[in-house]
């Protein structure tokens, strides 16, 4: 890891400056990037929404068999002669697992940025974020084959487990995304957070069946679905060949004489995704790839409050 990358020429001198995808996009280093967008958020906040960054007493509860003598509050007992152990917030923390899309489809670069490099960047910040929390997180990369899985740990080193993961990861083939939730799902077996980041280019009805497996066995659940600006607005005007990225289909066409219906499917699709998400319990956000990365993190933070 090279730690004296600098940050890159002509970026504007304010906190926020790292939410900028076409900045971020010039910083190589994904752990510079992770820590440069949770820094920028931090910098941003008047008043941190983390509970785990300092051990915070949260309530008493009545003292069980198994519990240490140093978190018996002996001043309490010396009023009431029962004993009572101290709860904190940092003992509170989640254990949550980041499941990301590399599929060949994330591969597309229309803004500058691939939708990839947007999921890792957001992914790695997120694991940065939950990490300063002490809470316990994970990772499912979801590509060509079996996908693959990083354990969730609490420790701050490791984050470079997940950055490695994230960075060896190329998108390709194509990634059923119910069978990978499944899969994992299974060996979940504490109650936690599962956030998917992708592209959503599957199958609707696997995709709602892998969710609504998660949510039964009552994990809460976030999408955070990207999409490239081209994906949403088809922008081309002239004669252009369309490639499907998983596929074999070609198609050379005037993008102008489909424009109308394209759109329409489009936001046919969209409205078909916010749709099952609210049906298997998945709080949903659109991201487009030209836009800034905090919107991520903020939720997360609110979800975290809440």
């Amino acid at each position: 890891m090279d730690a004296s990358i600098s940050p890159p020429r002509g970026a504007p001198g304010r906190p926020g400056r790292y939410f900028d995808p076409a900045v971020l996009a010039r910083i190589s280093n994904l752990t510079l990037r992770a820590r440069h967008v949770v820094e920028g958020l931090m910098a941003g906040l008047h008043r941190s929404s983390l509970r785990g960054l300092s051990v915070e007493f949260a309530e008493h509860r009545s003292y069980a068999p198994g519990d240490e003598l140093r978190r018996i509050d002996w001043k309490l007992f010396g009023r009431q002669d029962r004993y009572y152990v101290k709860e904190y917030e940092a003992e509170t923390n989640l254990r949550a697992y980041l499941f990301v899309d590399a599929s060949a489809s994330m591969a597309y670069a229309g803004a500058g940025v691939s939708k990839f490099d947007y999921a890792a960047t957001l992914a790695a910040s997120l694991a940065h974020l939950m990490l300063l929390q002490r809470d316990a997180v994970g990772l499912v990369v979801m590509g060509a084959g079996a996908p693959r899985v990083v354990p969730a740990r609490s420790q701050p080193h490791h984050l470079h487990a997940i950055i490695a993961e994230l960075e060896a990861a190329r998108p390709a083939g194509a990634t059923d995304v119910r069978a990978a939730l499944a899969e994992v799902a299974g060996g979940l077996h504490r109650r936690g957070l599962c956030i998917l980041i992708s592209d959503l280019l599957d199958d609707p009805h696997g995709l709602e069946q892998g969710l609504r497996h998660l949510h039964h066995r009552r994990h809460d659940l976030m999408v955070l679905h990207l999409a490239d600006r081209d994906e949403l607005e088809l922008p081309f005007r002239k004669l252009t060949l369309f490639r499907d990225l998983e596929g074999a289909l070609e198609l050379t066409t005037d993008p102008r004489e489909i424009l109308r219906e394209y759109r329409a499917a489009m936001h046919e699709h969209l409205a078909q995704v916010r749709a099952l998400c609210r049906r298997s319990g998945a709080d949903y956000d659109l991201f487009v790839t030209d836009q800034p990365l905090d919107r991520g993190l903020v939720r997360y933070l609110a979800r975290r409050e809440g």
